[in-house]
């Protein structure tokens, strides 16, 4: 079964890997809280209809108030805070450095998990754990983006916090999934990123964002294109992998995208690639081969 749960990890970072890059080429210009917005809403009207469509009613069943409090707090980490957090960082330090630091986030999981659960990792599957976070900061390591002196630490910390919401996020999944599947894991955890984006757009005053999203062609395109792809696949196979297999595995396959992406930008965005991006590559894939055993 934990071959299943790597495969569902490898899954997602493929799905969200290639949201990305629609996000990117059909969201210039357009406002991220917007965006973000945008997705979980129509996400979870799409996990609703799924869920109806299988016959299991308009919320999940038989799933104790404990599971239900797990994940919806896993859906305000992940969905609100997370992602809020990583645009902080993107937008202080650039997106290179922040990534560099958020690839970590694979091993504040383990540790979490360690702690709460009592998951152990043989050598062996360390060993793949450290190739495939090596390889990511092969390739998206460098430069990168020049940043003021005076944003540094702000950035820096915007970036490690993004880290580990995406691994408080994780482990609070991981804590109610033994009651609910994976669809309707998802869409608690949506109805608790919904809670929070609310509160976010309420704050920031960012419902014009919004609005200015919907009106225009690429944002109703690029919102879609969130929740079918990114949520309703991308989560759903997510959430697949922390059932089946131990987190910080999931965690660190989940972590993927910059170098699953290396192909696209090769062969579809007609983009130079680098030796070091090509060795970080090979490195991820040897990794990864390694926690599939």
């Amino acid at each position: 079964m934990e071959q299943w749960g790597a495969l569902a990890a490898l899954g997602a970072a493929a799905m969200w890997t290639v949201n990305s890059v629609i996000m990117e080429r059909r969201g210039i210009g357009l406002d991220s809280r917007g965006l973000n917005a945008g997705r979980i809403f129509l996400g979870l009207l799409l996990i609703t209809l799924v869920h109806l469509l299988r016959g299991h009613g308009l919320f999940p069943q038989a799933v104790g108030a404990d599971a239900w409090l797990w994940l919806l707090l896993s859906g305000v980490i992940g969905f609100a805070a997370g992602d809020s957090l990583l645009v902080s960082g993107f937008l202080s330090i650039g997106a290179r450095l922040t990534l560099l630091v958020f690839s970590f986030s694979p091993v504040l999981t383990a540790i979490l998990s360690y702690l709460l659960f009592g998951e152990t990792l043989g050598l062996f599957k360390i060993i793949g754990m450290l190739l495939v976070i090596g390889g990511i900061m092969l390739v998206i390591g460098g430069k990168g983006e020049k940043a003021q002196s005076a944003d540094m630490a702000r950035g820096l910390l915007f970036a490690f916090l993004a880290a580990l919401a995406q691994a408080a996020s994780n482990i609070t999944s991981k804590m109610g999934l033994s009651q609910v599947d994976a669809i309707g894991a998802t869409q608690i955890r949506l109805i608790g990123g919904v809670i929070g984006i609310v509160v976010v757009l309420a704050m920031g005053g960012a419902w014009d964002k919004l609005r200015a999203v919907l009106r225009s062609p690429n944002g109703r395109l690029t919102i879609l294109s969130g929740a079918c792809i990114g949520t309703l696949l991308g989560v759903v196979l997510s959430m697949t992998a922390l059932q089946l297999t131990k987190a910080a595995i999931a965690s660190t396959l989940m972590t993927t995208m910059p170098v699953l992406i290396l192909p696209i930008s090769r062969f579809i965005l007609k983009e130079q690639l680098h030796a070091k991006d090509i060795l970080g590559a090979a490195i991820c894939v040897a990794g990864s081969a390694i926690l599939f055993l």
